[in-house]
């Protein structure tokens, strides 16, 4: 098979024949954040050695990547995102032919379905400067440094203000958007060595931001970019 493309309402899946996958995506019917978070990718390229698996059903054509593989994927740990790499309503018949040729590949490159040491896909564009609503985020110098707002209070500034860490000594970014209702605004946080097993609500923890409602695309991006940071 030379190749194909998929088109669902929700993007489409463009497969090359040789081992590169190419998403376009399309928010249309979508909520907000959804379809803020899909208008901002726009085009994403996959190779084929992200991909773990593939599954063809009645509801549609869904990529399975490999864990560790895309650093959008990673940070989001939430299921208040739509599966970016799920294409319901396509084409069946050549979803059946673009997944065996995909499945086919994967042998002939005898791609492990263990998870990735290093991402294969390339994060989205972000600042290195992210506005919170308690505390602004900037990445420069091979450092990550909190500069805490008026109103943070004193637990905020428990480490200090500004606060930096370095880059190297980031082991995880975490990353919510806002849900509604009390206590459900989004946060962007990070964990180092010296985190509490118990830590803080991000309200009251140094190494979280609160974010807007308006802008948490822009702290998912961001955390996506920074894990790439940490981890080449």
């Amino acid at each position: 098979m030379a190749g194909g493309e998929l088109v669902s309402a929700y993007g489409s899946v463009g497969w090359d024949g040789i081992g590169v996958l190419r998403i376009r995506y399309s928010g249309d019917g979508l909520d907000a954040l959804n379809c803020s978070l899909r208008g901002r990718l726009g085009e994403r390229v996959v190779p084929v050695e992200a991909v773990q698996g593939v599954e063809v059903s009645d509801s549609g054509f869904r990529l399975v990547l490999r864990d560790g593989s895309d650093p959008l994927q990673a940070v989001t740990g939430t299921d208040v995102l739509l599966d970016l790499y799920d294409f319901p309503a396509v084409d069946p018949v050549l979803a059946d032919e673009i997944a065996g040729d995909i499945r086919r590949t994967l042998v002939r490159r005898d791609v492990p379905a263990t998870a990735s040491t290093a991402w294969l896909v390339a994060p989205p564009g972000a600042a290195d400067r992210l506005e919170g609503r308690d505390a602004t985020l900037t990445v420069a110098n091979g450092q990550l440094t909190f500069a805490y707002q008026r109103s943070a209070g004193r637990k905020k500034r428990a480490l200090g203000d500004p606060w930096s860490v370095q880059l190297g000594d980031i082991t995880d970014v975490q990353w919510a958007p806002h849900l509604g209702g009390l206590g459900g605004r989004g946060f962007l946080r990070i964990t180092t060595p010296s985190t509490p097993t118990e830590r803080p609500k991000p309200k009251h923890d140094p190494a979280a931001v609160h974010t807007e409602r308006d802008t948490d695309v822009e702290a998912l991006l961001f955390a996506a970019r920074l894990l790439t940071r940490i981890r080449p």
